[in-house]
């Protein structure tokens, strides 16, 4: 039983190396969403633009009624 003693902490990760990858982990995902984030809001802005555009298009000809 001695012998399987020292290959369970061979293996085991220590805590600092459990935290250190988690930390890298969420790093790396908080970048994703960030990055995500200001690519919804550049298509946020567009089609707020194509909304006015398509507003004042309406306005400028509005549809004839019967």
């Amino acid at each position: 039983m001695s012998e399987n003693a020292p290959n369970r902490t061979l293996f085991k990760p220590d805590t600092e190396s459990v935290l250190v990858r988690g930390l890298n982990a969420m790093t790396l995902a908080c970048d994703a969403l960030a990055s995500q984030n200001e690519s919804l809001n550049k298509d946020i802005e567009a089609l707020k633009n194509k909304v006015k555009t398509l507003q004042d298009r309406l306005y400028a000809n509005p549809p004839e009624k019967e």
